[in-house]
């Protein structure tokens, strides 16, 4: 018995240990995502500094799944901002009426309204867009600089990978790693994956990005380039039968120059953010 035994044994921790996942989504037509994203950013600049929380809600929503791709519409559910800038406390939250009628109510009003419909291919890469109302600049002064620098999902852009796209289109095992590498508006990454482990049902990897920023911003009617570097690192929890996310959590430390007028404003902020995904 011990005899038969002992082979059984090993050949399930074998191939327990040589589990390989591969990069291809599985969506169901019909099928709703509610990915909510709580931050926390602390910002230092000339003027002093400031901190920022935020609780924001999208809802992705398979509009079709076929072989050829996976249509999904993304919208923006609800969102809480609390601000706190040179000493001056400001919040605004969507669920409450009275909020959207102050100073960032317009800017918050655009991103509630703005919807993204667009395709992705079987590993999670944008193939097509459909223009559905883009969101107009935030600009509400310094807090609208908050607001345009809100992750708010993944951009949504024809060849860049989306919200869902994590893994290669090739299988990995526990030990792999991969980097990813976009480009878009003025902003450049790359980010390094390595699978952690594979259990039964999860798949669990770490992650590091370091990306360059070079782009312009409005603020109070001006135009505003900003350059400096991003720098990441987290962790992913993947849905090992789907490939979806469930879990991303990261710390993102930004170190960037405002020019304004030929006048320069540096800025180091760190902000540490937490992603949770959920069908509904």
């Amino acid at each position: 018995m011990k005899k038969i035994f002992l082979p059984l044994f090993l050949a399930a921790c074998v191939g327990a240990s040589a589990q390989k996942v591969s990069g291809k989504l599985s969506f169901q037509p019909g099928q709703k995502l509610e990915v909510v994203t709580n931050t926390s950013t602390t910002t230092e600049m000339m003027m002093g500094e400031s901190t920022s929380s935020s609780v924001s809600t999208e809802v992705y929503e398979v509009k079709g799944a076929s072989a050829a791709g996976t249509t999904l519409e993304r919208s923006m559910k609800k969102l809480k901002l609390d601000l706190s800038i040179m000493g001056q406390e400001k919040s605004i939250d969507s669920d409450k009426p009275e909020d959207l009628k102050g100073m960032l109510g317009e800017p918050v009003k655009d991103i509630l309204n703005a919807k993204d419909e667009f395709t992705v291919d079987a590993s999670g890469t944008i193939t097509a867009t459909k223009d559905q109302g883009k969101k107009k600049s935030a600009d509400a002064g310094m807090a609208g600089m908050f607001l345009q620098g809100m992750n708010m999902g993944a951009t949504v852009t024809k060849g860049s990978p989306s919200f869902f796209k994590v893994l290669p289109a090739y299988e990995v095992g526990k030990g792999d790693s991969w980097n990813d590498t976009v480009s878009v508006a003025g902003t450049s990454s790359v980010t390094n994956y390595s699978v952690k482990d594979i259990t039964d049902t999860e798949v669990l990897l770490d992650f590091t990005s370091n990306g360059n920023i070079d782009t312009k911003q409005d603020m109070m009617g001006m135009s505003v380039s900003v350059k400096g570097t991003v720098k990441s690192a987290g962790t992913i929890v993947l849905d090992k039968a789907t490939g979806l996310i469930k879990q991303r959590d990261f710390t993102t430390t930004t170190d960037s120059a405002a020019n304004l007028n030929g006048q320069e404003m540096n800025t180091k902020s760190t902000t540490k953010a937490a992603i949770t995904v959920k069908p509904i």
